[in-house]
C-alpha cells in the first residue's frame, strides 16, 4: 500500500459505475489514456487485476470487487465529510472563539457582541475576555480585538477606532479645590491611574503644548474601572478613555472632564483575525458586522 493514492481510488470507485471505461472517461471528464493508466498504476501497486477489460466493456475480477466493497463505504464517507466540512465553513453556524479585554467588553463593545449573537442564533460565540496578551492560536481564537501596538505576526490586524486618554474627577472632589487651569498643577492634587498607562503624556489640542507625568500617584489599579470607581469617590483626578466617564456614565458616577483641552496619545483598537482568503462564512460575517457596527453606533470614540 505505500504510495497508494487516494484519488486513483476515488478513480477506480466512481469509473465502476459505468459501463465501459470510455464512457467513464466521458462522464468523469477525464482522458481515456489517463484514466487507463491510472487504473493500471493501481494495479500495480496492489499487486493484482482489478478489471477485465475489452474494447467496449469491462467488468470487475473477483479481487476488483471485493475491492470496491472494501472501499467504496471509505470513499463515500470521505466525500461526507469534504461536505460537511463545506457546509460547515459555509453555512452561517459553529463557533466563534473571540478575546477582548475586560473592560472594554464589559463597558461597550459586549453590545455589538449581542447584537451579532442575536442576528445569527445558530452561531455559538465563545467570548474570552482578558487582559494579558495571550497565545492565540493555542488558545485556539478565532478573531481577537487588541488595544495599542500589541499586534501579532501573520494575523490580519483591521484597524476600527483611536481612544484618547483624557482626565476626569468627581464633582464632589473638584469642589474641594481651585480651579484647574494647567496640567502642571497636578502635582497638587492626588492622582489616579491604570498601572499600564503610568505615563500621563498630553497636549493642548490648541496650542500644540505638550506635558508629561509619571509619579506622584496615590492610586494603581490595572483594572480602568476600580480606578473609576475611586475617582467617583472623590479619591483624586484619573486618566482614561474618555467613554468610561463620559454619556451615560457621567450621571452615574458623577465624572465630569479635567482640562478638556487637553488629551494623551490615541490608542489604536484593532480586530485581528487569522486568514485573509479562505474565512469561513460566520467568521467573515462577525468582521463585516463589526465594520457595520462601528459606523452606526461609535463615531464618538474617534472623536476628541
Amino acid at each position: 500500500m505505500k504510495g497508494h493514492s487516494l484519488d486513483d481510488l476515488h478513480l477506480f470507485v466512481q469509473a465502476t459505475q459505468y459501463e465501459s471505461l470510455t464512457q467513464a472517461a466521458e462522464r468523469l471528464n477525464i482522458p481515456l489514456a489517463t484514466l487507463s493508466r491510472r487504473l493500471k498504476r493501481l494495479e500495480s501497486q496492489l499487486n493484482c487485476r482489478l478489471l477485465n477489460r475489452s474494447a467496449h466493456h469491462f467488468s470487475l475480477t473477483r479481487d476488483g470487487a471485493r475491492y470496491r466493497q472494501l472501499c467504496e463505504p471509505f470513499i463515500h464517507g470521505l466525500e461526507n465529510v469534504q461536505s460537511r466540512i463545506e457546509d460547515d465553513r459555509l453555512g452561517l453556524s459553529g463557533k466563534i472563539k473571540i478575546s477582548a479585554p475586560i473592560n472594554m467588553t464589559q463597558v461597550w463593545l459586549k453590545h455589538c457582541i449581542y447584537a451579532f449573537a442575536e442576528k445569527h442564533p445558530d452561531i455559538h460565540i465563545e467570548l474570552d475576555v482578558q487582559n494579558e496578551k495571550i497565545d492565540l492560536l493555542s488558545n485556539q481564537v478565532d478573531l481577537t480585538f487588541r488595544v495599542g501596538d500589541r499586534i501579532e505576526s501573520d494575523w490580519i490586524a483591521r484597524k476600527l477606532w483611536q481612544l484618547p486618554f483624557k482626565l476626569c474627577a468627581s464633582t464632589v472632589y473638584l469642589e474641594q479645590y481651585a480651579p484647574i487651569t494647567h496640567p502642571s498643577e497636578l502635582a497638587q492634587h492626588r492622582l489616579l491611574t491604570i498601572t499600564a498607562d503610568a505615563n500621563w503624556a498630553m497636549q493642548h489640542q490648541t496650542t500644540g503644548e505638550t506635558f508629561q507625568l509619571d509619579q506622584g500617584f496615590c492610586f494603581t489599579s490595572n483594572d480602568v474601572l476600580l480606578v473609576r470607581d475611586a475617582a467617583s469617590q472623590g479619591l483624586g483626578i484619573a486618566w482614561m478613555p474618555p467613554y468610561y466617564f463620559e454619556a451615560h456614565s457621567e450621571v452615574r458616577h458623577h465624572l465630569v472632564p479635567v482640562l478638556p483641552d487637553w488629551k494623551g496619545h490615541d490608542r489604536e483598537v484593532y480586530l485581528m483575525y487569522r486568514d485573509r482568503e479562505h474565512r469561513p462564512t460566520r467568521i467573515e460575517a462577525f468582521i463585516q458586522h463589526v465594520l457595520a457596527w462601528k459606523s452606526d453606533h461609535y463615531r464618538h470614540l474617534e472623536m476628541n
